[in-house]
């Protein structure tokens, strides 16, 4: 008996899995990486974050993702773990402003202190589970998700190869379940939702498929009835493509 106590002892602690959906460390856990020797998971916040600064009179919780002319370096992650990366980088090249990342940045949600503005695939990740994490937000009293572009920190990409300056990455949760991902410009207010990782461990296995990046609808383009490209017009039929084939008609009124 003393021999079977001794070995019990010595055995490492094991820790207690949590799933998709469960209320844990001040939000709703969304995301779960079990490939290593502890748990990683992501966890999203229950509530918007009110705007420091007035950006729109008519919605206190939309924030500008930045200035629409400056590059922000080292804001670039797409992949699981980099929003943490983007959102310090971003933090110290625009010192409490009241950007979305600022906003994150200085979060203390649920007594916290690391939160985040998500990465575009951390955003991504979130709103492929919108039902469940909707379901979770309401039993805790929270903000459920407003069918509206929100942020990522992902700004997009410049380099020999292209991209604009002006726009960074974002999501726009489809209510039906097949959200889609496009870009904005900066100096435009949307929705801001912090995230933050299970223990502040960031440090994910990124499955190959969020890697190449083939697992999310993204929008191309809009064109009109003509099929030129358009930006969104009001009370107008629009076609929205996407890289998955498919095409939407919308008549956008704003």
């Amino acid at each position: 008996m003393k021999k079977l106590l001794l070995i019990l002892l010595c055995l490492p602690l094991l820790s207690i899995s949590q799933n998709i959906g469960d209320f844990y460390q001040g939000g709703v856990l969304y995301y779960i990486d079990n490939s290593g020797l502890t748990q990683r998971g992501l966890i999203i916040d229950t509530s918007y974050l009110d705007a420091t600064y007035l950006w729109s009179p008519q919605d206190n919780l939309i924030s500008d993702w930045g200035q629409n002319l400056h590059y922000c370096n080292g804001t670039e992650n797409e992949l699981i773990g980099g929003g943490k990366l983007n959102t310090a980088n971003f933090e110290q090249d625009h010192p409490n402003g009241n950007y979305a990342a600022n906003l994150c940045f200085h979060s203390n949600s649920a007594g916290f202190t690391d939160w985040f503005l998500p990465s575009i695939d951390e955003l991504w990740q979130a709103m492929l589970n919108l039902n469940m994490i909707d379901s979770a937000i309401h039993l805790n009293g929270g903000d459920t998700i407003k069918g509206n572009f929100h942020w990522s920190s992902t700004q997009v990409l410049v380099d020999s190869l292209g991209g604009d300056i002006r726009y960074a990455y974002g999501v726009w949760p489809d209510m039906s379940g097949n959200p889609f991902i496009t870009s904005k410009s900066k100096n435009t207010a949307y929705l801001v939702r912090a995230v933050r990782c299970i223990d502040n461990d960031c440090s994910f296995l990124i499955p190959t498929a969020i890697q190449e990046h083939t697992t999310y609808k993204k929008l191309l383009k809009v064109t009109d009835l003509f099929g030129r490209e358009t930006d969104n017009k009001k009370n107008t039929l629009l076609f929205y493509i996407y890289n998955d084939g498919t095409v939407e008609k919308r008549i956008v009124i704003e």
